[in-house]
C-alpha cells in the first residue's frame, strides 16, 4: 500500500494517493455533493457502486455534550469483506464497545477528524487479525449530511493489502 504516509491522516486526499480500490469511492462521493453541500445518505445508491460494497461501511455520528469526546460512532452497516477480515460484524455496535481492541484510537481519530473537518480523511493503517498477524490497509472516510452542512453519518471504505506484514513489524 503506497501513496499515504504510514500511520498518518491526509485530509481531502488527492485520488492518486489512494489505493486503486478507493479512488472510485472518492470520485463517487464527490459526484454526489457540491461545493455548497455535503452529500446525504439518500444521495448514495449502492447499485451505483456494487463492486465496492463488500469493503464499505456506514457509521452514524452522534454528537455528545460533555464527556471527553465530541462524537459517538455507531456502525450502521459493515460490508462482508470487512467482516470477514475482522472476524466479526460490528453492525449495530458503538465504536466505544471496542475501546480495548488494538488500533481503536486510530479509528476514533480518523472518524472524529472527518466529522469535524467535514472533509474526506484517508489513512494508511494496520489491523491485527485473530491469529495476531498485522495487515496493511488504507481507510477512506467520507462525511455525509442530511442537511448538507452537519455531519451525521460517515461512509467509509477499506482497501486491504494482499498479505500480512512480516513478523516483527508493528505499528498502529
Amino acid at each position: 500500500m503506497t501513496g499515504l504516509p504510514t500511520d498518518g491522516q491526509v485530509i481531502d486526499p488527492e485520488p492518486s494517493l489512494l489505493a486503486p480500490a478507493l479512488q472510485p469511492l472518492l470520485a463517487y462521493w464527490k459526484s454526489r455533493g457540491s461545493d455548497e453541500r455535503l452529500p446525504a445518505r439518500a444521495d448514495i445508491d449502492p447499485l451505483d457502486i456494487p463492486r465496492l460494497l463488500p469493503f464499505l461501511y456506514l457509521v452514524d455520528v452522534e454528537r455528545q455534550s460533555g464527556g471527553t469526546a465530541p462524537y459517538r460512532f455507531r456502525y450502521r452497516l459493515v460490508g462482508t469483506g470487512i467482516v470477514e477480515r475482522n472476524g466479526g460484524d460490528p453492525t449495530g455496535h458503538y465504536l466505544d464497545d471496542f475501546e480495548n481492541r488494538p488500533f481503536h484510537e486510530t479509528i476514533v481519530a480518523d472518524y472524529t477528524r472527518c466529522a469535524m473537518e467535514k472533509l474526506p480523511v484517508a489513512a494508511s493503517r494496520r489491523f491485527m487479525d485473530s491469529s495476531g498477524r498485522h495487515w496493511p490497509y488504507q481507510r477512506l472516510v467520507l462525511p455525509l449530511s442530511e442537511n448538507g452542512l452537519d455531519v451525521n453519518m460517515l461512509l467509509g471504505g477499506n482497501a486491504f493489502g494482499d498479505k500480512p506484514e512480516p513478523r516483527g513489524r508493528r505499528g498502529r
